[in-house]
């Protein structure tokens, strides 16, 4: 059996470059009917499936992406996909670059066992190191 991991690394790059290239017929395959994308902006700002599909079109483009730090952690037909990753991209023709935090939850269906993006979650980084480094200072596994 594949390493959870190494199979969501797969799905993530793929629905990247899909996103990257325009390509909604592949987003559209790998995004859940009930998808759901969540940026973290001030207020938040949502966007449904059928919504982010039609804004890859012009409205939200990306023109680079690429993963800094990815986990994947499995529970049950779920999987949690986490990570740093440096974005360029287009909202409503003004670019938005930098580190974003992404965090994706991954479902997998019983019949087909083929694995969809239920949502994301996605918010640009404050770069604040001192916290980072005080948490990771109170973990009890090191």
């Amino acid at each position: 059996m594949a390493d959870t991991q190494d199979i969501l690394d797969v799905l993530e790059n793929r629905l990247m470059r899909a996103w990257l290239h325009g390509d909604r017929s592949d987003a559209k395959k790998l995004i859940a009917n009930d998808g759901l994308f969540m940026f973290g902006t001030t207020p938040p700002a949502l966007l449904d499936r059928p919504s982010f599909l039609a804004a890859m079109d012009g409205a939200l483009t990306l023109d680079r992406y690429r993963f800094d730090v990815s986990n994947a952690r499995r529970h049950r037909n779920c999987a949690w996909f986490t990570g740093r990753v440096e974005l360029e991209m287009r909202v409503g023709g003004t670019q938005w670059r930098g580190a974003f935090l992404l965090c994706d939850l991954w479902s997998r269906s019983r019949i087909r066992r083929h694995w969809n993006l239920v949502e994301r979650g996605l918010a640009p980084l404050t770069g604040e190191d001192r916290y980072a480094n005080a948490i990771r200072g109170m973990q009890l596994w090191r």
